[in-house]
This record gives C-alpha cells, structure tokens and sequence, in this order.
C-alpha cells in the first residue's frame, strides 16, 4: 500500500499575519517536499519541488502541476501529514480553489482525488503523547513527538552552511525552524530565484540548506506514523480534504 508524505513551505512577502493565525491570505507558497514509500519498511524516496519563479500565480500553477506529475507516477494509497488538516491540506485547497477560479484548472478535484486518504499524523502524537501537552496546545511540534517515540529526526545548523556574516542577521537561533523560513528564508529564496542569481554561492547555500530542512519534515514521518500505530490509525485519523474545507 503505497505511502505518500506530504509537507509544504511557505513565507509571508506581502504581510505578516497576525499571530496564531492562519488566513491563507497571508501565505504564499514556496516549497513542497514528498515523500513515498511502497511500504512502510521501506527507506522512502524523497523529493522537494521549489517555486520556479516570483509571486505571480503562474509559479503556484507550476508547483501544483509539477506535484501532481510526481504523485501521478506512483501508487499512492495513503497520504500522510503533521498537522496538515489545520495547516498544508488547507492552503492547498484554498489555493487550488483561487487558481481554478481564474484559471482554466481542475486542482480542487485533482487535490481532493489525492487526499481522499489522508492521515493527519500530528493528531495521532496528540492523543498517544496527551500527557506532553501544554494546556494551550493541542498537538505537540513535530520535533518532539519524533523525540517521544525514539526517532533520530536530524536538525538543520546554520553553522554547517557557508553565509556571509551578515546575510542572515535577522535569524535568532543556530537551527532552522519553520517560522524562519516563513519570515526570512523562503521570501528570500524566491527572490533570487526571479532576479536570476541562482548561480551564485550564497544562493546554493541557501537552496542546500532549505533542501535539508524540507527533506527532514518528510524523511521521518512514514516512521512516526508507524511507531504510532500504522494502518490501525487511519480510520480515527483520517481527515480528508472535504472534512477539511
């Protein structure tokens, strides 16, 4: 039964949204990583298909073609996500709704087709890890869900990629974290991307370093999901895409 993780990127180039929220107004997508095993025990293959241009609605309708090309040539029975039903499965679809309003696209149906078994694995952790909660939380971060069940899941340092000093000043923290990319990395990425200095060295720092830290939100999770209980979680925690909006 063919396993798909998905995860997606994103950054805030226009507006910061207001915190704990999650209007997809503010978000425009950057990234999304993949990945897809045949079997659970198998090492799953991975991929992360970046933003090909600027903020123009073409570069999204490229994104979304080129994921479906990808989820298009394998089996693809499960999908899974950390806290994708408040989160990636709801930009995707609100996206898709906006691009097939103005565009001649079908990405609503085509979205909802592939997420029709989705898993939302971050529920999972919740109940099984309830105790780890704080009283404000309802899911735990993914770092320490991974931790709880005994998961290497590998952090991505600054230290380990080669930046000038002042070219990411505006980050606190040796580690990569998602709201850097929302704030700093992934505008930036896209930036230089549609001013067309992917060749320099700085820029393939940046493209290692966003790789990596894609990859390390999927590579895990078929593991996770597995620890976790594996199929006997789908029927509880399945969430697709017409439960989600």
């Amino acid at each position: 039964m063919g396993t798909l993780v998905l995860d997606i990127e994103t950054a805030s180039p226009f507006e910061e949204p207001p915190e704990n929220s999650n209007e997809t107004e503010y978000y425009e997508w950057v990234a999304v990583s993949l990945a897809y095993a045949d079997e659970l025990d198998e090492t799953p293959e991975t991929e992360v298909l970046f933003r090909r241009g600027d903020w123009d609605d073409a570069y999204a309708v490229d994104l979304f073609e080129r994921l479906f090309e990808w989820c298009d040539e394998r089996t693809v029975d499960r999908v899974l996500t950390y806290n994708g039903t408040w989160f990636d499965c709801e930009h995707l679809l609100n996206w898709a709704d906006e691009l097939d309003a103005s565009t001649d696209r079908e990405f609503r149906r085509r979205l909802e087709e592939l997420l029709e078994n989705h898993v939302d694995v971050a529920l999972a952790a919740a109940d099984a890890y309830a105790d780890e909660l704080w009283e404000d939380q309802y899911i735990l971060p993914d770092w320490k869900a991974y931790d709880l069940a005994g998961i290497d899941n590998d952090s991505v340092w600054y230290d380990d990629y080669d930046f000038p000093d002042v070219y990411l000043s505006e980050i606190d923290g040796p580690a990569v974290q998602g709201k850097h990319v929302g704030q700093v990395l992934g505008a930036r990425y896209v930036e230089n991307v549609s001013v067309g200095i992917e060749a320099t060295s700085v820029h393939r720092a940046l493209t290692r370093l966003l790789e990596d830290y894609c990859l390390s939100d999927v590579a895990d999770l078929i593991e996770l999901y597995d620890s976790l209980g594996g199929p006997a979680l789908d029927e509880t925690y399945r969430r697709s895409a017409r439960e989600i909006r």
